[in-house]
């Protein structure tokens, strides 16, 4: 293990490429506030919009391969740095790094400012090359139990190739296959890194001591996630349902076993907690066969935006050398991104409400959002408070 720390004096003042989580927190907030402002614009008739493909895959494709793949990269390249002891990607290399992943989320912006094949292969290069520097770390340090998020982030790239190739060849079922697989594959990296850092953040902060993991628990939560991925993949709609519903009442029961009642005056951990239940109550309504739409946005706003928010608001704290005491007003932003959630279940199961509800979400989650950026942004920016390297 090498030592990783520096004098307080060579830490620069303007610190946003000393560490992963620094950039891809800030930019994929940032852009995700930008997303959803242009989508629900488009959408409500306020505005023309003329991306790529065309707005019903931009919106798809980028709030899952602009913000939450920025977001996982972020976290993945701070934590590998934890778990190996060895120096993170910052400096110039993270700065290549977040260049090949904005470029393509302003060159989608408007068909006519470059071809889909030139931005295709500059946003295919995002996951490999990530997971080049995850694979560096983690074979030097020969920590192979590490070693799972590499191909998770290969097979990210290939179901994103899978929707620009939907793209090109006219194929919607394609890309629709690919980026419900894409949300599947990322609904997995959450669970690998929930099952790791949830009860352990709870177990911490309260009285609250937890109990080893159940091997056959874990080995069933993944692999019931797999068979849902495939049963994506392959389009076997009963086997969907199936699958699903058996995923969720798994990841239920692991849920159930973190703690999650003594968090309720510890917004940091509660906000954890609610967002993660919202991955398996989304698999359950996909198993009904009759909410699919509704399912798979309890697990993208509730389950992925909800852990996003909460994590980034809890790492930015911890790595940036503060206390783990957010501003007040981020306890709102918590609660505003389940309220999102809330609203846009029931846009999908109450339609003849669908409007009103679907505003709703989008105004929560802009707010949301909003409040993490404006709070969150100097502490990106700056150096370390204890003077340390990140």
């Amino acid at each position: 293990m090498l030592n990783i720390d520096e004098p307080a004096h060579s830490q620069p003042k303007f610190s946003l490429f000393a560490l992963g989580f620094r950039p891809f927190f800030l930019l994929g907030a940032i852009f995700s506030l930008l997303a959803i402002s242009i989508w629900g614009s488009y959408f409500l008739g306020y505005i023309e919009f003329s991306p790529h493909g065309d707005p019903i895959w931009w919106h798809g494709h980028e709030m899952i391969f602009g913000f939450v793949i920025a977001i996982i990269a972020g976290f993945l390249l701070t934590a590998i740095q934890n778990w190996t002891g060895l120096p993170g990607v910052k400096g110039k290399p993270l700065m290549i790094l977040v260049l090949v992943w904005m470029l393509p989320r302003i060159l989608l912006l408007n068909k006519d400012w470059a071809s889909l094949e030139i931005v295709m292969a500059i946003d295919l290069a995002f996951a490999p090359l990530t997971a080049i520097f995850m694979a560096r770390s983690v074979l030097k340090a020969k920590q192979w139990r590490n070693f799972v998020f590499v191909p998770i982030l290969l097979m990210l790239m290939l179901v994103n190739a899978m929707s620009y190739y939907g793209l090109l060849t006219n194929d919607p079922t394609l890309t629709k296959t690919a980026l419900h697989s894409a949300i599947l594959l990322m609904v997995t990296v959450v669970a690998l890194i929930g099952g790791r850092v949830i009860p352990f953040f709870t177990e911490k902060a309260t009285q609250w001591q937890r109990s080893p993991n159940v091997v056959w628990l874990e080995l069933l939560t993944f692999i019931s996630l797999f068979v849902v991925i495939l049963a994506m993949l392959f389009q076997q709609a009963m086997m969907l349902q199936i699958s699903a519903g058996l995923a969720g009442v798994i990841l239920l029961i692991r849920w159930s076993r973190w703690g999650g009642r003594h968090t309720a005056r510890i917004p940091l951990l509660w906000s954890l907690h609610v967002s993660y239940f919202f991955i398996p109550l989304g698999l359950m309504l996909i198993a009904t066969g009759q909410h699919f739409s509704a399912g798979l946005h309890a697990i993208t706003l509730g389950g992925l935006g909800g852990m996003i928010l909460a994590m980034m608001a809890r790492v930015s704290l911890g790595h940036t050398g503060r206390k783990l005491t957010p501003p007040k007003i981020v306890t709102l932003a918590f609660v505003l991104i389940i309220l999102a959630t809330l609203f846009r279940l029931l846009a999908g199961l109450m339609t003849s409400y669908y409007l009103p509800f679907l505003e709703a979400a989008i105004v929560c989650w802009l707010l949301s959002f909003a409040i993490f950026i404006y709070h969150y942004t100097p502490i990106l920016l700056k150096a370390r408070v204890d003077g340390k390297p990140g």
